[in-house]
């Protein structure tokens, strides 16, 4: 799963095979429930996190803090930098 926070604070992941605006909420209940295609559950088996450069540092802390709830600690999750923002990460 990636997940993206682009410079204006807004949150992206991809979900249902496509980069899509998302809620701390959603993010949260896509973590804890895997990933699904047709009703048929999937667990999320890694994460990558895409930050643009001046995303906001509240945002950012906490969806990481979201992950870490999850069982993604940083340790685990893989960070890069979104330079395209705001277009679909390469």
């Amino acid at each position: 799963m990636k997940v993206g926070i682009a410079r204006d604070g807004a949150v992206f992941s991809t979900r249902m095979q496509g980069w899509y605006r998302t809620s701390q909420k959603t993010l949260a209940g896509v973590l804890r429930g895997g990933c699904y295609n047709d009703a048929n559950p999937s667990e999320v088996t890694s994460v990558n996190l895409v930050i643009a450069p001046n995303a906001p540092k509240e945002q950012v802390d906490q969806i990481f803090s979201i992950l870490e709830e999850a069982g993604w600690p940083k340790s685990k999750v893989k960070v890069e930098t979104w330079t395209n923002d705001p277009q679909k990460p390469r």
